[in-house]
């Protein structure tokens, strides 16, 4: 028998109101005593060689478990109903859409009954905070001339995410776990048949129900959901950064990173017992950045024009030159549950064949509409670690110049331009295996852009 989620005992999917029969205004019982504990230390090695390690928990608020209240009960939409017999009658017209009226806000008068027949969430009465673990271990060396090098492995485990789980799902062994589309499970599940439920309370609006919802759990909703903080991720990365520091008018800095991010913040299939593992996607394997800023040899206190005349140098002197490059991986694509009928090695195009018309191999999909899964345990990945957007691409730089008016009041300009070079750097292509467009990039980054600005000090 497969393994299928139940409940932990302190979850009552049987929502009730906060402040009524004698349950607490609160929505959750919340944590007393959090755990915050810091460590760092610093060993000089040589005159001009540290090491530096260091461990921190860090708690998270609770807003990351989604604090919104629901407002079930409060506040009530009523839906047109068009028939109640799939379509043979029609109780509903154009002119009398809404022929029973409007369906009135009870407030807790409806009690357990509130949102029979809906969607319903609710918060789970026990709620722990997420945390996060972070740790680092590195070694700085400082050169001749002002230069510094730092090489760091650091590390990163967040526990407690808020992964929202839905309890109303039709259990596992009624799925089909077959690599193709298959169709007497999906009739079967799909039949449809007198509702139990139909007459026994207004919100039942159907006379139909199909097998897939009577098997479901808690049936007499539509949906069941809550955030269970079972979600986790993690996070390891190696990190150097070579830094000439500011002399002689310029300093430079040049960084890079090679990591990778997992996490587990999703459920594959609703009867998963704990949440998948995947890569995660804002992984950026490779991250190359370098900054520096030059003050230009001209004007007062500089190379050239020391002696400049007030007036020129209110203008030609005290400029200041910045730029910012950065180079990274494309983050993975996202897939959904596409009908894979080839060899994933074969997804990824070479250089030459890849373009903003054919993104990754689309040959080895199944892309017939009708052909589709439905009804089946997922087992295809979110993610692929060499299926990537486009690489990052990026020269940013600014122009500064201080003008001193008089003591106590100085303008500053400063222009900017972004993507300097115009990079073209496209964004993600359609997964839809049964679109005309699957497989294609329809849009790009921004282009470069200019920014001006003047401000006043005093």
């Amino acid at each position: 028998m497969p393994v299928q989620w139940r409940p932990p005992n302190h979850i009552d999917p049987t929502a009730t109101f906060t402040g009524v029969g004698g349950n607490p205004r609160a929505y959750w019982s919340g944590q007393k005593l959090l755990w915050s504990p810091r460590i760092g230390l610093a060993y000089q090695l040589t005159s001009k060689s540290v090491i530096r390690a260091g461990y921190g928990v860090f708690n998270g608020s609770i807003g990351i478990l989604a604090t919104n209240t629901n407002q079930a009960g409060f506040s009530k939409s009523t839906p047109i109903e068009a028939s109640n017999d799939n379509g043979l009658t029609f109780v509903a017209t154009v002119q009398d859409p809404l022929p029973k009226g409007l369906l009135a806000a009870p407030g807790a008068a409806g009690g357990l009954e509130t949102t029979l027949g809906q969607a319903t969430a609710f918060f789970a009465k026990e709620r722990k905070l997420p945390y996060a673990q972070r740790w680092s271990l590195g070694l700085q060396r400082e050169f001749p001339a002002g230069h510094v090098l730092e090489v760091s492995y650091v590390g990163n485990r967040n526990t407690r995410l808020r992964v929202t789980r839905n309890l109303s799902f039709t259990p596992r062994e009624y799925f089909s776990t077959k690599p193709y589309r298959d169709q007497p499970v999906i009739d079967y599940l799909s039949a449809n048949f007198p509702s139990p439920y139909f007459g026994l309370n207004p919100q039942f609006t159907s006379s139909t129900i199909s097998r897939g919802g009577l098997l479901q759990q808690y049936p007499h909703f539509s949906n069941v959901q809550y955030d269970d903080p079972v979600g986790y991720s993690w996070y390891h990365s190696l990190q150097s950064r070579m830094e000439k520091r500011f002399s002689k008018g310029y300093t430079l800095q040049i960084s890079y990173t090679w990591s990778k991010a997992m996490e587990a913040t999703g459920f594959m299939n609703a009867s998963d017992p704990m949440p998948y593992e995947s890569l995660a996607d804002i992984d950026r394997r490779h991250r190359l950045t370098g900054s520096g800023i030059w003050e230009l040899p001209f004007g007062r206190k500089r190379k050239w024009g020391a002696q400049m005349h007030p007036a020129l140098e209110f203008f030609a002197g005290g400029w200041q030159l910045g730029g910012v490059y950065q180079r990274q991986s494309g983050q993975p694509i996202g897939w959904g549950q596409p009908l894979f009928i080839g060899d994933s090695s074969t997804l990824v195009l070479s250089k030459d064949e890849r373009s903003c018309d054919r993104w990754f191999n689309t040959a080895i999909f199944n892309r017939y509409s009708r052909q589709q899964l439905a009804s089946n345990i997922r087992t295809f990945p979110y993610r692929f670690t060499h299926v990537r957007l486009d690489s990052q691409r990026r020269w940013d730089f600014s122009l500064i110049k201080n003008f001193r008016i008089k003591e106590g009041l100085t303008m500053k300009f400063r222009a900017d331009t972004f993507n300097a070079m115009n990079e073209v750097v496209l964004r993600g292509p359609n997964t839809d295996p049964t679109s005309s467009a699957f497989g294609t990039i329809t849009a790009q980054e921004p282009p470069r852009s200019w920014q001006f600005a003047l401000s006043l000090s005093f």
